[in-house]
């Protein structure tokens, strides 16, 4: 082989020894390398971080769940049957209440006042016909009769709007009954306890007729002049003037 054919030959041969020798570090790295690069990754290792927290938080979620699910059923399905409860008892209610209402409209004498009184006094009807039926009764005479029911009143509906009518009315019972120095009394008591009421003309009235039917006529006559001048131009003030004409000249 001739010299200058040889020397190519080496010179190949050299420089595909050369391209071996450098060929490793072009290649790619292998799997197992690229899992331990993404394994270090500062991405991945985040990724990794929230998928744990979310099932972290999943669990306790669950755990929760379990643990206050069947005492917040129990809790919603008490408060349930309280409001159906509730409604019930209201519509229940209503009803008797629209009873004693008919009831009381349709009571034309004692009697069926006296079955108002007995059969619906938790209504609003019933300290309604117990007035009625006191001021029924004092009319027909029965003072004793009416006495006892405004008593009745007194202590049953304390606290009722009609509960100082009520009070006067015991006090003119007592007025007709001829007590008078104790209705004087009374009226006076109750003036002082109701200043504000409008019941007041009515009670100064009762103390000028008691007065009047103790043969104190100057005093009567000074009562009656009060409501005059305290209520002009009211049935009080004309009733008063009425009486004061009737009292005996002295």
């Amino acid at each position: 082989m001739p010299d200058e054919k040889r020397d190519d030959l080496n010179e190949q041969q050299t420089g595909l020894n050369e391209q071996e020798e450098s060929a490793p570090e072009m290649l790619a790295p292998s799997g197992k390398e690229r899992s331990s690069q993404q394994r270090h990754s500062p991405q991945h290792e985040e990724v990794l971080k929230r998928k744990t927290l979310e099932q972290s938080e999943v669990k306790e979620v669950l755990v929760f769940f379990k643990k206050y699910a069947k005492p917040a059923a129990i809790a919603i399905g008490l408060i349930c049957a309280f409001v159906l409860i509730d409604r019930s008892l209201k519509f229940t209610r209503f009803k008797k209440e629209a009873k004693a209402d008919a009831a009381l409209m349709s009571a034309f004498d004692v009697q069926a006042l006296q079955a108002v009184v007995d059969d619906y006094a938790s209504t609003p009807s019933g300290p309604l016909a117990l007035m009625e039926l006191a001021k029924e009764q004092f009319n027909a005479g029965q003072i004793d009769t009416a006495e006892a029911l405004y008593v009745r009143f007194t202590h049953e509906y304390e606290g009722h709007e009609l509960a100082s009518q009520a009070a006067l009315n015991l006090i003119t019972c007592k007025m007709a009954k001829g007590q008078y120095a104790d209705a004087h009394r009374l009226y006076g008591e109750f003036s002082q306890a109701h200043a504000d009421s409008y019941l007041i003309p009515s009670a100064r009235m009762g103390q000028a007729y008691c007065l009047e039917s103790l043969g104190q006529l100057d005093e009567a006559q000074m009562a009656y002049e009060d409501v005059i001048g305290n209520y002009p131009n009211t049935v009080w003030a004309n009733e008063a003037e009425f009486k004061l004409r009737g009292l005996p000249a002295r």
